[in-house]
């Protein structure tokens, strides 16, 4: 799990979140996730499902968390 946040931070910590990126109701606000904000979250916490991230975009989030690590 990622942080996805509607503050822009114009670093290369921030990944913007398209509409073409994400399945579901479009976002209120532009956001942006957030690559170094990694946490892990029990499944029993989630209540619902608002949306989905299209694979795509799921696997720019892992090549700039790679590129982070390495």
């Amino acid at each position: 799990m990622v942080q996805i946040t509607s503050q822009d931070k114009a670093d290369e910590l921030s990944l913007p979140m398209y509409p073409t990126g994400f399945d579901g109701p479009p976002l209120p606000l532009t956001s942006y996730v957030r690559i170094h904000k990694v946490f892990l979250l029990n499944e029993s916490l989630i209540s619902h499902r608002f949306g989905a991230v299209r694979l795509a975009f799921k696997q720019k989030v892992v090549a700039k968390l790679i590129g982070l690590i390495y």
